[in-house]
């Protein structure tokens, strides 16, 4: 596969190859191309609070160790023994002095440094240099209590991969100096490609006919009017793109549902503490939407894990923050529980889709005719108000062409240099940061 180019979307007509879901070489080298470059979201500081606190997590195929070390820093270690490849960490999380290979003992530090071997004078002869033979490690970076990791030296920091993305993520994950909580994660395995999941969350087309059901149900105990496409395409609100990062946001008071006003949520955002951090018109005026980050976080805060081309690990987080009452960190939890994830009213709909969608690269009949993905081609623009590139309607699948484009960028790319990122012009009013 070495040299292949990939020309899998058509942007002027919306065509796209469905072999992307179903190809193992094309899997095979997207665990090398974007798993093996990007920065992936892997944890939260919340699951590793103190040293020598431990979370198993995946960048891609690889299984990584999420450690706390002595010193407080935050490290992202291959789980592979560096004798024979054998995993060290067998359980989900915990805590630890140091990680043992159960195979022949070889025994490495929270930070990876190889500190014994057996035998090492006996029958190795002195010979082996332990300074060589620690555990791989990421380079690690976070963003408002999020763990973000790649094993790219040439990566660009997290900040400029983020990009203009962060402007509106600020309004979900960085309201509250007091910051956020993750709980979870759950666990479950559906037969789909990764990749549909992702361009799925900003397709707002999908809901009055797949989750009729289960919206109609909520809009009704909300006593709401039932959401029609009618109601849909009448939905005032936007959507933006950066680095193949998409958000979906409204700004009030001017974006409603069929003349319904769209809530501002927790009583939180309307502190000053909201105001002092994120400046008045984000605490005030925006309200963040779905969103999804390049390559494979959904949702917030959901990791799509690919455990093959038709094969996917979803891992369902609810993030809380620390700045709500006990009584709205519940209702946080019901919400995750309720709507998406394995429980979730919608999910099943969705899955359902997914699987449909990642099947149709089996058929060789529809490999040569395609999927269109050209609802709204060439109603896109730029302002002076809202960083990247928006969408004229809330309804288009403008997402899902920049995604596609984005992902043949990375798969056509032979390092970061041949990797483009958006100048980033977003003006930050507040004092909320990457970190603070």
């Amino acid at each position: 596969m070495a040299g292949t180019k990939y020309e899998i979307l058509d942007p002027e007509t919306g065509w796209l190859d469905p072999s992307i879901y179903t190809d193992p070489d094309i899997y095979r080298q997207e665990m090398t191309n974007i798993f093996g470059r990007a920065w992936l979201l892997i944890g939260h500081e919340s699951l590793i609070p103190n040293p020598g606190d431990f979370f198993h997590t995946y960048m891609g195929e690889d299984p990584v160790i999420l450690s706390r070390g002595s010193d407080g820093s935050i490290n992202a270690l291959l789980n592979m023994c560096r004798h024979r490849g054998a995993r060290l960490v067998r359980a989900d999380d915990g805590n630890c002095n140091n990680f043992v290979c159960s195979y022949h003992a070889w025994t490495y530090d929270l930070d990876g440094k190889l500190e014994y071997v057996p035998g090492e004078q006996e029958v190795y002869y002195g010979e082996l240099d332990r300074s060589k033979l620690g555990l791989k490690r990421a380079r690690v970076a976070t963003y408002a209590g999020l763990i973000f990791a790649t094993w790219a030296e040439d990566a660009p920091s997290l900040e400029d991969y983020l990009g203009d993305a962060r402007w509106y993520l600020d309004m979900e994950f960085n309201r509250s100096g007091r910051g956020t909580y993750a709980v979870g994660p759950h666990k479950w395995i559906q037969p789909i490609n990764w990749k549909t999941a992702v361009d799925n969350c900003s397709d707002w087309y999908h809901v009055p006919v797949s989750h009729a059901s289960a919206a109609n149900a909520m809009f009704r105990v909300l006593g709401t009017p039932r959401f029609t496409q009618d109601r849909l395409f009448n939905m005032h609100g936007r959507a933006a793109f950066v680095n193949g990062h998409q958000v979906q946001y409204f700004k009030m008071p001017e974006d409603n549902l069929s003349g319904e006003s769209i809530p501002t949520a927790t009583a939180e955002e309307q502190t000053a503490e909201a105001v002092e951090r994120l400046g008045e018109f984000r605490a005030k005026s925006v309200v963040l939407g779905t969103h999804s980050l390049f390559p494979n976080t959904v949702l917030g805060f959901r990791l799509a894990i690919p455990r093959g081309p038709l094969k996917t690990e979803f891992w369902h987080f609810a993030l809380a923050s620390h700045a709500d009452t006990p009584e709205q960190q519940r209702e946080v939890l019901r919400v995750h529980t309720a709507r998406n994830g394995v429980t979730g009213h919608f999910e099943a709909d969705d899955v359902d889709n997914w699987r449909q969608v990642s099947e149709s690269g089996l058929s060789g009949t529809y490999r040569e005719m395609g999927q269109r993905v050209n609802l709204g081609i060439g109603h896109s623009h730029t302002d002076d108000v809202f960083p990247g590139q928006l969408s004229d309607k809330f309804v288009s699948e403008n997402n899902h062409r920049f995604f596609y484009q984005r992902w043949q960028e990375f798969m056509n790319a032979d390092s970061w240099a041949d990797i483009s990122l958006d100048p980033q012009k977003a003006q930050y009013e507040g004092t909320a940061g990457m970190n603070e």
